[in-house]
């Protein structure tokens, strides 16, 4: 296997071209729409959700709470803690009361520390101590078969509305109420099943603020945004918009952000972490309240509770992050297991499903996160696609003492062991499939075009929001030449930049040093996402850099012969001449090999490690990408002669300010320059490359490279097909270096090598 940052599945243009014919769409919505396996009418914002009955024992469920109901019994909505739980307890508490049965209604949120996820005995017991007659969960309770059989036993009415995964055995109940029991349904949300047992109690469509409140719990759960979901978020982020939900509203207006432009990422990334906060620092109540309450004074003062939460919860989330980096587990050979475990002691157990999320994302394969107290622990996982989680921790079930969740994402309790151990069994039988995701960034949709006019791209993409899981914001590959580039944010930590011949600017966060070095005519290429830019009340739409490539950084700065002293400084990068030497240098000196065939993942973990002290010596070659750990180094040992000065120069900007440049004594001028040439790119080489693939040779790495770009294989190329190699970045960068190392060669010598400036 081989890493691919910027790629895509290729698609057959004719296919292409007759689905932008058949739905009369530019040919760049066509491919997207193919991209994503929809149609235009599986778009359609009017589209009304589906029947409530259409659910499995909803009718039953619809019966038993109104018998209950109208019989002046009590009724206790028992929810969840995370953001998904507390909107469907909201969702259904409040429809309860439009129904005239407010005064008959509670809720029960159950503490995430002193009683974990699920339905409780001890809850079942406390409420029939308190004369409930009937309780109904939502967003829980198909995997608490015990509990069920103590309400049973106590003559307590159970009705469960959930959407997790469903265990073998169903719990006993008057009525369970779960996508999960049809194939097929869509996979509505916890909320998404409360407003359905509502419109089903309404006998009619629900209000357009249940429709906000769901949506923000259907977007936190990370659902497919598809189908009934799709719609409901659509109609729910109108009502949000429109100021409908007050809730959204404080949100929103605490976070500094506009209600009125909410789009469906805001839910995801302001409204659903600040009603998580609540639960997962402590108490969930406070969100549920925030959500079925309308006096703007006691809204104001619960979305400050839940800012200051959500600030807390970041501020915990960092600590557990940099603990967790330097107890990832490594195998005998040192490399990450498929499924990594990561363990500490006394871990804040409301955020560990967070950080599991983010080592997900980071390392690129499963991750479980525990925490340990005592001789047990409690961990939350996270799955990739194409790996339904649950199923596969169920294959394993031995090791768990409760275990529950869903393909995406699950929660489980154990006695304790050792997390090499964990990750080693836990490990078995993924698929090759799952294991292929180590080496693939997130794909990109859409190659953008110069001729594309940005304002007219944006407004068809507004056509198919909301955008979310299972229908995510197209994502484009935009490759040019720099026209203009400056450094933007207090210290310079962000980029803005824009390409010749283009109207949108980019915008690159935390991307400062990087492209520190940015001058008008150097080729870059970058995964953006395209957004709406509001300043001073003007409109304009820039790209939000995602993924970046583009020259290095370099710093001027002399050079030292020989090798560091006897004592060496603490973090070291030695240069070499090839990926062998890489392998043996780093084994004789007790390095970290930095070669680009091991999975992106483990990447990026050698560089987040580096940055944290847990590795501290590192080894390259001079002929393949670099780690990005600018001002890092102590000292940089050149041991083969470097190509150029503009290497000399990227290696130097790998130094902190202190660092030190050095050519070790062993390294004498070599065929280094003849190298450059057998490796450089032209066209006639890539001809003969082209041929040699169409025999089944391997050839020219570098060329493959280029054709992979262009989407090109003898395999799939038409005759005559041909593409432009202004098109490939691959190409341009190469003639770039070419050129660099030909202008900064001509004048580097032996006896520069002492004193660079």
């Amino acid at each position: 296997m081989k890493n691919q940052m910027f790629w895509r599945e290729p698609l057959s243009a004719d296919g292409i071209r007759h689905a932008a014919q058949a739905w009369e769409l530019p040919p760049w919505a066509a491919e997207l729409l193919l991209r994503r396996q929809a149609q235009p009418s599986d778009l359609d914002p009017g589209r009304p959700l589906d029947a409530p009955e259409l659910l499995l024992d909803m009718d039953k469920a619809i019966k038993v709470i109104r018998q209950h109901l109208d019989a002046g019994k009590r009724v206790r909505v028992y929810g969840d803690y995370d953001a998904d739980g507390v909107t469907a307890t909201a969702v259904l508490v409040r429809g309860l009361a439009l129904m005239g049965f407010g005064g008959q209604v509670d809720f029960y949120i159950p503490n995430r520390f002193d009683e974990g996820y699920g339905l409780h005995e001890e809850a079942v017991i406390d409420a029939v101590r308190d004369g409930v007659s009937l309780m109904v969960t939502v967003d829980c309770g198909s995997s608490s078969p015990d509990a069920a059989e103590t309400a049973r036993r106590l003559g307590l009415c159970l009705v469960i509305t959930d959407h997790h995964a469903l265990p073998h055995l169903l719990p006993p109940a008057a009525a369970l109420v779960n996508p999960e029991r049809q194939p097929g349904t869509d996979k509505l949300s916890g909320a998404g099943v409360a407003l359905q047992l509502v419109r089903g109690l309404l006998g009619a469509d629900a209000p357009d603020l249940l429709y906000g409140i769901a949506a923000i719990g259907t977007v936190a759960d990370v659902v497919p945004l598809i189908g009934s979901n799709r719609a409901l978020v659509s109609r729910g982020l109108a009502a949000i918009r429109q100021r409908q939900v007050p809730a959204a509203t404080a949100l929103f207006d605490r976070a500094g952000r506009s209600a009125e432009r909410t789009q469906a990422q805001d839910l995801a990334f302001v409204a659903g972490p600040r009603l998580n906060a609540a639960g997962r620092m402590g108490a969930a109540d406070a969100a549920v309240h925030l959500l079925i309450e309308d006096r703007i004074s006691t809204l104001e003062t619960l979305a400050g509770t839940l800012s200051e939460l959500n600030r807390e919860r970041r501020l915990t989330e960092q600590r557990i992050i940099d603990e967790a980096w330097k107890r990832i587990p490594r195998d005998a050979s040192g490399r990450l297991y498929p499924f990594t475990v990561i363990a500490g002691e006394g871990w804040h157990e409301g955020v560990i499903g967070i950080v599991a999320a983010r080592f997900r994302h980071w390392l690129r394969r499963p991750v479980a996160v525990i925490s340990w107290d005592g001789e047990s622990g409690r961990g939350s996982a996270r799955g990739v696609d194409g790996l339904n989680l649950i199923a596969h921790l169920r294959n394993s079930a031995e090791l768990f003492a409760k275990l529950g969740g869903h393909p995406g994402a699950a929660g489980f309790s154990l006695i304790r062991r050792g997390a090499g151990e964990l990750s080693r069994v836990l490990s078995h039988g993924l698929a090759d499939d799952v294991i292929r995701q180590q080496y693939l960034a997130d794909p990109y949709d859409l190659a953008f075009e110069d001729a594309w006019p940005v304002e007219g791209l944006w407004r068809q993409l507004e056509r198919f929001e909301p955008f979310g899981r299972g229908f995510e914001s197209p994502r484009f590959l935009v490759r040019g030449h720099v026209h203009e580039a400056r450094l933007v944010g207090s210290e310079g930590e962000h980029v803005s930049f824009i390409l010749k011949g283009h109207r949108a600017r980019a915008i690159g966060f935390g991307l400062g040093r990087r492209a520190s070095g940015l001058e008008p005519g150097d080729p870059v290429r970058f995964v953006a996402e395209l957004e709406p830019n509001w300043y001073r009340g003007s409109l304009s739409y820039q790209w939000r850099v995602l993924e970046f490539d583009g020259p290095f950084p370099r710093r001027s700065m002399p050079v030292r012969q020989g090798e560091p002293p006897a004592s060496p400084p603490i973090r070291v990068i030695w240069v070499v001449d090839s990926d062998r030497a890489v392998r043996l240098e780093a084994s004789r000196r007790g390095a970290a090999a930095y070669v680009t065939s091991k999975p992106l993942g483990e990447l990026a973990a050698m560089e987040e490690q580096a940055r944290r002290g847990v590795v501290q010596k590192i080894v390259v070659s001079q002929w393949r990408p670099w780690p990005r750990l600018w001002d890092w180094a102590d000292a940089v040992v050149w041991l083969c002669w470097p190509r150029s000065r503009r290497k000399l120069e990227e290696a130097a900007a790998l130094l902190d300010e202190s660092g030190e440049l050095w050519r070790s004594a062993l390294a004498v001028p070599p065929r280094v320059r003849t190298k450059a040439q057998r490796l450089a790119l032209t066209r006639e080489k890539l001809g003969r490359h082209w041929r040699a693939w169409e025999f089944g040779q391997v050839g020219l790495m570098a060329g493959r490279a280029v054709f992979d770009e262009l989407e090109l294989s003898p395999a799939r190329a038409k005759m005559g097909e041909r593409r432009s190699l202004q098109a490939s970045y691959v190409y341009q960068m190469a003639l770039w270096e070419s050129e660099r190392d030909h202008e900064s060669s001509g004048t580097f010598g032996e006896e520069e090598m002492h004193g660079l400036d």
